[in-house]
């Protein structure tokens, strides 16, 4: 029994259930603000069926995402991630590439269940994870580009295909910025281990490369982290207080870091915050449209 609780909570590690919820999350709020999760845009049919449907397609396929990518890469992760399950021997290579499979199947029938659409749409993600792990990530920028594209893509991928979607346009670009620098700060700090593994990630640029390509990224997400509401103005000023009292002050922090010469010894705290300021970002958008539903 205590070992099959063991195996079980390796297998939710491999998982990375943190990343996963956000995933979930990320979709879930994209139906809402966009009207999406309604009897019309089913045809009257089930439509909290549909909707869960499609957040468990989106966090199975993450899911699949981070399993597979464990199981290729083994070899950085004995330096960079020593306590992961593949290299602690909690689960096996082989297991963690039939989880994976498994997982990447039921985010299909999921989708499928909803709609021939979302089918489609759930493949999309699901291919360019392989890619990734397979070929992106051991290249420079390219890697990067594509898992913050596809974070991106999680908000809008529930409420596919519906008119609205277009409202999610400018939150999904900040989405994508944010992600990116995170992808970048990330491969900087498993740099160690890719060296190791012989691979050529962002992190084999110069840091001075970095860092600007770092501080330009950035300076574009805070110039546009105020589209949504003052430019476009699908969203109101509840979101942009919201901006201004979490999702500011923690972008100034990290960026404050990035602007250090030796802001390699803090990508650590840099990739906590950034995954803070994701979450303040939802919760913005959220914040804004539940006040206009009260």
């Amino acid at each position: 029994m205590v070992n099959m609780v063991k195996v079980t909570i390796a297998y939710v590690k491999l998982a990375r259930p943190l990343n996963t919820a956000i995933v979930g999350c990320a979709v879930l709020l994209g139906m809402w603000l966009t009207g999406f999760a309604t009897p019309a845009a089913y045809g009257g049919g089930a439509v909290l069926r549909n909707a869960v449907l499609l957040i468990l397609a989106a966090m199975a396929a993450t899911a699949y995402g981070n399993a597979i990518n464990d199981a290729l890469d083994v070899e950085t992760d004995r330096v960079s991630h020593p306590n992961r399950p593949l290299v602690t021997g909690a689960v096996s290579v082989g297991s963690a590439v039939v989880f994976a499979a498994a997982l990447a199947a039921l985010s299909l029938v999921c989708a499928a269940a909803a709609s021939l659409f979302h089918a489609t749409a759930a493949l999309i993600p699901l291919m360019l994870l392989t890619l990734y792990s397979i070929n992106f990530k051991r290249t420079r920028l390219v890697g990067n580009i594509v898992v913050a594209l596809l974070t991106a893509y999680a908000l809008i991928f529930g409420s596919l295909p519906h008119p609205n979607t277009k409202i999610l346009f400018a939150p999904a670009l900040l989405a994508f910025l944010l992600n990116f620098c995170r992808e970048l700060v990330k491969d900087v700090q498993d740099a160690e281990g890719d060296r190791a593994a012989g691979f050529a990630t962002s992190a084999a640029l110069p840091r001075p490369i970095i860092r600007r390509i770092l501080i330009s990224a950035g300076g574009v997400y805070l110039a546009a982290m105020w589209a949504p509401s003052l430019v476009f103005e699908h969203f109101g000023m509840v979101y942009t207080g919201v901006c201004v009292v979490a999702v500011l002050p923690l972008h100034i922090s990290w960026m404050m870091l990035a602007f250090r010469a030796d802001f390699d010894k803090y990508t650590g705290r840099m990739g906590a915050i950034l995954k803070a300021e994701m979450v303040a970002g939802l919760a913005a958008l959220a914040a804004d449209k539940f006040i206009l539903t009260l």
